[in-house]
């Protein structure tokens, strides 16, 4: 083989390594296991001015994620 061709090669086997492990390391708004939301209810409730529904901030301190749930939902 040529040096150019083991090149392309060595490029196309880390392309599917890459694509293989590090496909979703990056990407955000993972659930935790068991498909449960972590989040927790904050202090803070605002009025939608679209709809005129009373809203709460939903935090999860794992990932950081800000979740605007309308305000009556029992609290976890």
């Amino acid at each position: 083989m040529h040096p150019i061709e083991w090149i392309i090669l060595a490029l196309v086997v880390v392309g599917i390594v890459v694509a293989l492990f590090g496909w979703d390391r990056y990407r955000g708004g993972r659930k935790p296991a068991g498909g449960a939301s972590a989040a927790q209810p904050t202090d803070e409730v605002f009025v939608d001015p679209q709809s005129g529904t009373r809203m709460r901030v939903w935090y999860d301190p794992a990932t950081g994620h800000r979740e605007y749930r309308p305000d009556g939902e029992g609290r976890e």
